[in-house]
């Protein structure tokens, strides 16, 4: 027996496993450079994401996503190192800060606000009841004796 046939079998599987491994992994690879991708705009004009833009930039992009991410770097450390580079505006959704924190609170908070006003108006209105209703002239009285009133007033103003 040659010493190359008792090497090949164990060679042989182990490449096989190698191959197995690197599969999936370069699979779980491929999806989180795709998410990457989504993640930062193109920084060649800044206009639109690098899933999505045709240019030499957002293919260099492309290609180093993959590099790191092989390398074993993680998502956040890729984020940093390119905003680094090219500032919040390579993300295609920037975290809020400072006063644009704020503004997630407006819509909730306008929502609670007509809910409130509405309330109070249909309260407001639901809650009259007609035969009390009070005038300028005689408040208090029923309506029936108020415009009475009214009438009697108007028509000694004729005289």
């Amino acid at each position: 027996m040659d010493w190359r046939s008792e090497w090949r079998c164990p060679a042989l599987t182990t490449l096989a496993l190698v191959m197995a491994i690197s599969g999936p992994v370069q699979g779980v690879v491929e999806q989180q450079a795709r998410e990457l991708e989504a993640m930062l705009i193109a920084p060649c004009c800044f206009s639109q994401q690098v899933s999505v833009h045709q240019s030499a930039a957002a293919e260099e992009v492309s290609e180093d996503l993959r590099k790191r991410l092989s390398a074993g770097e993680t998502r956040d450390q890729i984020l940093q190192a390119y905003v680094a580079r090219y500032g919040k505006r390579i993300l295609a959704q920037p975290p809020a800060e400072g006063f644009d924190r704020l503004l997630y609170l407006f819509p909730p908070l306008g929502l609670v606000l007509t809910a409130a006003l509405v309330v109070m108006i249909v309260r407001r209105f639901t809650s009259r009841n007609p035969s009390e209703a009070k005038g300028p002239c005689c408040p208090g009285l029923p309506v029936e004796e108020r415009y009475n009133a009214e009438l009697d007033v108007q028509l000694r103003d004729l005289d």
